[in-house]
């Protein structure tokens, strides 16, 4: 994918290392010479020195070809402009830092719902959020996630048991099932090996985020 990243610093060297070692093209704006600089030695991403928040900036690093746009400068009105050039310019996919939760339903309004708090928790929800759009993080525990997925209409585990689907190859055996919400009866279930998956289930899966992700493109 082709992803930008507007802001270089903590956050921003986080994601660019982690998404430069999975091998995904990465331009990062700063408007910090230096920071640009130490980006480019470290991971080898593509950096402009410029403001981030201005349309000029991000034409010249090709905001009409991107992926992912995410907005990781240190304060909210600009990751904000940043958020709402990039939908402008039709990016599919926007996910923003945000530091005071004021703005979180101007983020909201402005149509970005990828919003991510914390310093390491919010580098790993910002991955989460590109690798698996779909797939929305409820707690940490150490190493162990717990996220949300929607059981897809098309998915092809639709009529099989849950002993089934998790005995077939390719869904990881270290990630777990441990709640599913059935929209059809809007009740919680402790899912048992004879219950039956239906699309539009929301399963709530358990274990490394790795794992996790490797189930989601099994459903998917």
């Amino acid at each position: 994918m082709y992803i930008i990243i507007g802001g270089g610093g903590l956050i921003g060297k986080g994601i660019t290392k982690k998404l430069s070692e999975l091998k995904h093209d990465v331009v990062v704006i700063d408007i910090d010479s230096e920071a640009c600089e130490d980006i480019y030695a470290k991971y080898g991403a593509i950096t402009i020195q410029g403001n981030a928040a201005e349309i000029e900036t991000l034409e010249s690093a090709g905001i009409d070809r991107c992926d992912v746009a995410i907005g990781a400068m240190s304060n909210d009105p600009d990751n904000l402009s940043f958020s709402l050039l990039a939908k402008h310019f039709n990016v599919s996919q926007i996910v923003v830092r945000m530091k005071d939760p004021k703005y979180e339903e101007v983020y909201k309004t402005a149509g970005v719902n990828n919003i991510a708090r914390g310093t390491q928790l919010l580098i790993d929800q910002i991955m989460v959020n590109i690798e698996s759009p779909d797939l929305r993080k409820v707690i940490s525990l150490g190493d162990i996630e717990i996220c949300i997925f929607d059981i897809p209409e098309n998915a092809s585990c639709i009529g099989d048991t849950l002993a089934g689907v998790v005995s077939q190859e390719g869904f990881p055996r270290k990630c777990t099932i441990t709640c599913i919400f059935d929209d059809s009866s809007n009740l919680f279930i402790i899912p048992r090996g004879d219950h039956v998956l239906n699309a539009r289930d929301r399963i709530f899966l358990c274990g490394l985020i790795i794992d996790i992700q490797e189930a989601v493109r099994f459903f998917e």
